[in-house]
């Protein structure tokens, strides 16, 4: 369970660009707690929400992909590119598009054959809406349970509609090639849609819950937009540099 809701997790942090109205605008604070490897384990995300971009901030660093790891991901959905930061004064900016071919290449040096179709999730018979529902820092939400292939786990989601987000270039990333890089099909969609938004999450094995994800505060006004936006101090870094850093990796 704890690679599925770790992936599902991080999907946080690396997914729906169908426009939506009554776009969210503000910063939702999140604290991840993962007891499954018999230690507790917390993460710490920011995320912050603009009409145009996203910036999801973690206290851990994460790998995006080896030779890339950051503890901040800037999403320029009118840039179209992504921002990693890597250190205090330096960050790489990457286009969508050439995430996209540094997959392809990657999936070719590792013989991943890109035609490879995944059976489709079968919402019907693992995903349950339990018409449970309860407020989260003055938001309604709903509560769906996501069963996993044992019966003695599951995970429980709560969603709101009344926070709507439009993921942009994230759902892009995810829907060619987020995909084809994870061997388990995960309904993303029930976490990242265009209509509602999770405020807890947690994984259960039996009557012990071994994960949680929670929003600890929801701020739609005097939040910090500056985040959302580069520094001039920063060395952005691009493409070359990020292949070189990839093969120093590899040697």
């Amino acid at each position: 369970m704890k690679t599925t809701i770790t992936s599902i997790l991080l999907l946080l942090a690396v997914l729906v660009a169908t426009p939506v109205s009554a776009q969210f605008e503000g910063q939702v604070q999140y604290r991840i707690l993962n007891v499954d490897s018999g230690e507790t384990e917390q993460t710490d995300l920011n995320m912050v929400f603009t009409s145009e971009r996203i910036f999801i901030g973690s206290s851990s660093s994460l790998n995006v992909m080896s030779g890339l790891s950051t503890n901040g991901i800037l999403v320029r959905n009118d840039e179209q590119d992504f921002v990693f930061n890597t250190a205090e004064d330096e960050a790489f900016k990457i286009a969508k598009y050439d995430i996209d071919r540094l997959v392809e290449l990657m999936n070719r040096v590792s013989g991943k054959d890109e035609n490879d179709e995944k059976q489709s999730f079968d919402w019907d018979n693992r995903v349950e809406e339990t018409g449970r529902t309860q407020q989260l820092h003055g938001y309604r939400v709903n509560e769906f349970v996501l069963k996993e292939d044992s019966k003695d786990r599951y995970v429980s989601v709560w969603l709101s509609d009344e926070i709507k987000v439009n993921w942009g270039l994230l759902n892009d990333a995810w829907h060619t090639t987020g995909k084809k890089q994870l061997d388990q099909d995960l309904p993303v969609e029930l976490i990242m849609n265009p209509n509602s938004f999770p405020l807890l999450i947690e994984g259960f094995n039996g009557d012990q819950r071994v994960f949680k994800a929670e929003a600890l505060s929801v701020n739609s006004r005097d939040f910090d937009r500056s985040l959302t936006e580069l520094s001039p101090n920063v060395n952005l870094l691009g493409l070359s540099d990020l292949m070189m850093s990839m093969f120093r990796q590899r040697r």
